[in-house]
């Protein structure tokens, strides 16, 4: 009996311990899910972590910890680190009692990575958790990242969460941000970075900022790897691609100290007056969208090989070149490109080794030419393009031709206008999409690809004639301006039919890719009428661009977007690109970026075959 006795307590001790073994599982359950108090989360960490497991992460350990606060300016530092897959981020956003509100996750297939560690603190009221930031800090190599204009901070925040630039009873929340700050930056072994400091026009300067950053993270900077994506990504972090982000800006809009527009253009303001008929402030929201749905393209180190595509019937077969240069395979991939995650950078052009490389080795680190004025001629199609009025020093022409071309034009009579062209021999192999006409119509739209640094770019047609290049730049409007269709009346849709005239006056009556081509451009005349993209421009009022003369500010990042997703939909459809310049633009409601340029700067007549 005594032993049945000792058997039945055993058991009810048995049913006791796992009873509360399962309240607790329950209760930690419910404060992972629910917000979870930092001091409560790390020491879990710790606890997990002595038997070589994470709370809710497979991450082995925590490398850096950065404090920071929405509108700081450090999530495109961020950004580019989760594109790149430099490393495990995790982003905590935390309310005044430190609770976690929200928090995604950034990971990388090994679990030997270490984490990066981001805690997004209200600054708008006082915290209530200093003894769980001092104890974060006290435990972790801790970064502090922040602005030294709480102004522009307070302005950012307001702007990407409601749109509206007017920061409300400013006074009070400056100094609430105040005592914030002072809170988390009263610990002496806490390393501040200012996004100010970060800011730097020259491109050398700013590859060893972005060093010395990486360096303060804990990378090594010093790998091949990590050298190849700083000289690749080093132009996006110059002080003329982040006017979107900089806190004079911000401290100009809210004082109402726009600079004037200036007879003698000064890059350095141009971006001001690009706006249009909206206002400064919706301009430079929509800059910050498009920044944050991506703006870092695709490395071809970062290209997926030996893929196929699913679309029926397989038009990789036919066209191989054609769909690895973006590395676009399917219908769904091109659909992803207008559904950005900032967690995979955007395809655009150059994902495999072609001739093309070579202009950007050529240009990369140009930081002389401000304008860049360039053309694509192949199989003799046309004379170089004529330049009126002055040319600065700072304007640099450039022609891509091959060989065929380049003798041709060699024999002929030299012109005024022809020694003003820098020429760049693409040799033989000009054209190696399927179609030679594509490798002009694809490059006219990958300008920013091929010279990163310019402040605007210039694509001309063979037929196209402009004059008086400082005094357009000086009254322009918008960052992307195109001719103006001499048919008035042409629209997208009613551009189709021509095309396929065009085109069959000019290849062989039932030649293969004659048919290939005539199959591309129904096809994606049946898709835009599907999608109701051609109902959706004549209720717009959309008429159609001549885009033998095309103009966009660089390192802009809407004119990026516009750009790169017109070179998808030429990649992927057909290659005439009248037939899509405005789909991108629709499908990112960007059309009030596309303006048309007055008359009086350039002329265009027919083409002029020189062969």
């Amino acid at each position: 009996m005594n032993l049945i006795a000792i058997g039945r307590r055993f058991c009810g001790f048995m049913i006791i311990i796992a009873l509360n073994f399962i309240l607790i599982v329950y209760l930690t359950l419910i404060v992972t899910h629910s917000h979870v108090n930092i001091i409560s989360y790390f020491n879990n960490f710790q606890l997990e972590t002595s038997h070589g497991e994470l709370l809710n992460t497979s991450f082995r350990q925590i490398g850096n910890v950065i404090w920071t606060h929405d509108g700081s300016g450090l999530m495109k530092y961020i950004q580019w680190i989760v594109s790149r897959k430099l490393s495990n981020v995790k982003i905590l956003r935390l309310n005044i009692n430190c609770y976690i509100t929200n928090q995604s996750y950034f990971s990388l297939a090994s679990t030997s990575e270490k984490l990066l560690q981001i805690h997004i603190v209200s600054l708008t009221t006082d915290s209530k958790c200093s003894a769980e930031i001092s104890h974060m800090i006290d435990v972790h190599h801790s970064i502090y990242f922040i602005r030294k204009s709480i102004l522009a901070m307070l302005l950012y925040q307001d702007l990407d969460s409601t749109g509206n630039s007017n920061v409300l009873n400013l006074h009070e929340r400056i100094e609430q941000a105040r005592k914030v700050i002072k809170t988390i930056s009263n610990h002496t072994e806490l390393k501040v970075i200012y996004a100010e400091d970060l800011i730097h026009v020259n491109l050398t300067n700013c590859e060893s900022l972005l060093k010395t950053f990486l360096s303060i993270l804990g990378y090594q900077t010093s790998t091949n790897q990590l050298k190849s994506i700083i000289e690749y990504d080093s132009h996006q972090f110059i002080q003329d691609a982040t006017w979107w982000d900089q806190s004079e800006v911000a401290e100009r809009l809210l004082t109402n100290s726009i600079p004037s527009r200036s007879s003698n253009l000064t890059y350095s303001t141009d971006f001001y007056h690009l706006h249009g008929n909206r206002t400064f402030a919706e301009y430079l929201l929509d800059n910050r969208k498009c920044y944050n749905d991506g703006t870092f393209a695709q490395m071809q180190s970062e290209t997926m090989n030996n893929r196929s595509s699913v679309d029926k019937p397989d038009r990789c077969l036919s066209k191989s070149f054609d769909c690895k240069f973006s590395d676009i395979y399917s219908f769904d991939d091109r659909e992803q490109l207008y559904k950005r995650n900032n967690r995979n950078p955007v395809k655009c052009g150059f994902a495999i080794p072609s001739i093309f490389d070579t202009i950007r080795k050529r240009y990369g680190r140009n930081e002389k030419c401000h304008v860049i004025i360039f053309t694509v001629i192949t199989n003799c199609y046309d004379h170089l393009p004529e330049i009126h009025g002055r040319i600065l020093a700072s304007f640099c022409c450039v022609a891509l031709l091959d060989a065929q071309t380049i003798r041709v034009h060699r024999n002929l009579t030299r012109t005024k206008s022809a020694y003003i062209w820098n020429i760049i021999d693409l040799g033989n192999e000009a054209t190696p999409f399927v179609v030679s006409a594509k490798s002009t119509e694809t490059l006219k739209t990958l300008g920013q690809r091929m010279f990163p640094l310019a402040k605007w770019i210039i694509w001309l047609d063979g037929k196209a004639h402009i004059k008086n290049i400082q005094e357009l730049l000086t009254q322009a409007r918008s960052p992307m301006i195109g001719a103006r269709h001499p048919d008035e009346r042409r629209t997208s849709a009613s551009e189709v039919e021509p095309t396929i005239i065009h085109l069959r006056g000019r290849e062989k009556l039932l030649s293969n890719r004659l048919n290939e081509t005539l199959f591309d451009i129904k096809l994606q005349e049946n898709e835009y009428q599907r999608e109701g993209f051609y109902s959706r421009l004549d209720l717009l009022k959309l008429k159609m661009f001549d885009i033998a003369v095309f103009l966009h500010r660089n390192n802009h990042p809407c004119t990026f977007r516009q750009l790169c997703e017109w070179h998808n939909e030429v990649n992927y459809f057909s290659f005439r690109g009248q037939l899509s310049t405005f789909y991108p633009a629709v499908r990112l409601h960007l059309t009030q970026y596309l303006q048309f340029l007055p008359e009086e700067f350039y002329s265009t007549f027919g083409h002029r075959s020189v062969c």
